[in-house]
């Protein structure tokens, strides 16, 4: 008996959701309409019983009812505000058809008619903020950005070759191009995110943000930062440290992307680390008590979206794909673990691309891809710590070092620990 009630409970449950959003911001506004917080559940059941019927005049019938209705409240408001256009809009109109919409969709698909519906009851509820963020949020070379990251994603990527094009079996265009449009993507979402709200976060949540966008800026801005602000130190160290986590994430991001295949055996040598990172930064922010909302820092980091950085970035992966390929095959694991080590100094993703592309294909065992992996991490983290010591003193130096040295030593711990137990 329930089961066969729920889509008409589910229907209640779309329209309540609108219609509530839908009569508190009018309210807010000083408008009237006749659609409230009682007519849009009428409304969705209205849309649920046409489908339980299964009557298609009837559908007829009822869907052209309530586009009158919302037709007869368009022209009510007009005649009412003297056609002056800027005192009604569209969207409660849109609103009322698509609860219809989503009512008749609940009869047979209650999952899909919720999960849309909050994203409605979302796309309303944030009208002001996505209102600032069109009109002053987001500048034009932004929007550049923006259709450079959706031609790249959506016309580039479908029309590459989904195969190695090179015959040392290297180079798969596909498997590059959406690597990159992975990682553009986080970052760029991170890089609005941190210029609309970076100035209002503390250390440690600008640390995070910076950390997507780019953590050898965000390390080295949060370590001029301590410099300045001597007391501020154990902010800045937990910034940086959940920076460095933030990259371990995006290195799992690569692996599940471009190798899915040796994820489940080199994810641990990542997400064990980052783990680790992310204890130190709740350690500290426990010791810290409030002082962390005292402190706030701008990140100076650019737009990371252009045509100039995506061509850079493909030839990057491509170079270091080939130079440490090439090390290996004719240098054997030394020249593996050397050009990964210079590789980590440069991008740790090029690293993780490169052994996890090797690794999947067959061409190094499981275990050289993951002391790859520690040697870039630990390469990388040497930048950071050189970076970290000319620009923030020695005392930071020092405190990011032993943080660093326990994120690393995880890392091993795993290789470790999966060693001894192929040994058994």
């Amino acid at each position: 008996m329930f089961q066969e009630f729920m889509p008409f409970l589910t229907a209640v449950i779309i329209g309540l959701l609108v219609g509530v959003e839908r009569e508190r911001s009018i309210n807010q506004d000083g408008k009237k309409t006749i659609f409230g917080v009682r007519t849009f559940p009428l409304i969705a059941l209205l849309g649920v019983v046409s489908a339980h019927i299964g009557n298609e005049p009837l559908l007829i019938i009822i869907s052209i009812f309530v586009c009158t209705l919302v037709l007869l409240s368009h022209m009510h408001s007009i005649r009412k505000f003297n056609s002056d256009i800027s005192k009604f809009g569209a969207t409660t109109a849109v609103a009322v058809v698509l609860t219809f919409i989503l009512g008749y969709l609940a009869n047979s698909n209650s999952q899909i008619a919720l999960i849309l519906t909050v994203i409605v009851f979302v796309l309303l509820a944030i009208k002001k903020q996505l209102r600032m963020f069109a009109q002053s949020g987001i500048s034009e070379k932004e929007m550049n950005a923006v259709l450079t990251f959706l031609m790249s994603a959506f016309v580039i990527l479908p029309l590459l070759p989904n195969e190695f094009v090179d015959p040392w079996k290297l180079i798969h265009p596909t498997r590059i191009w959406l690597l990159f449009v992975v990682i553009a993507g986080i970052e760029f979402a991170s890089y609005i995110a941190l210029r609309q709200v970076g100035t209002k976060l503390g250390l440690i949540i600008t640390g995070l943000f910076g950390g997507f966008a780019s953590a050898t800026a965000t390390t080295l801005t949060l370590a001029r930062h301590a410099k300045n602000q001597p007391q501020a130190l154990w902010l800045v160290t937990s910034g940086i440290i959940l920076a460095d986590v933030t990259s371990l994430l995006m290195q799992l991001v690569v692996l599940m992307v471009i190798a899915p295949e040796v994820s489940t055996s080199l994810a641990l040598y990542l997400g064990i680390p980052a783990l680790v990172g992310g204890l130190f930064v709740i350690l500290i922010t426990l010791y810290l008590g409030k002082m962390v909302e005292e402190n706030t820092i701008e990140l100076g980091i650019e737009n990371p979206i252009s045509l100039k950085k995506t061509i850079s970035f493909a030839l990057m992966i491509s170079t270091g794909l080939v130079v440490i390929a090439l090390a290996q095959r004719w240098f054997g694991e030394v020249g593996l673990y050397l050009t990964s080590a210079l590789g980590g100094a440069t991008s740790l993703r090029v690293v993780t691309f490169s052994v996890s592309e090797l690794a999947s294909s067959g061409e190094i065992l499981i275990a050289m891809a993951a002391i790859a992996i520690i040697i870039a991490m630990a390469a990388n983290m040497i930048v950071k710590l050189v970076l970290i010591q000319r620009a923030g003193g020695t005392k930071l130096f020092i405190i990011c070092s032993l943080f660093f040295a326990g994120i690393l030593a995880s890392s091993f711990g795993v290789y470790l620990f999966y060693d001894i137990i192929s040994l058994e």
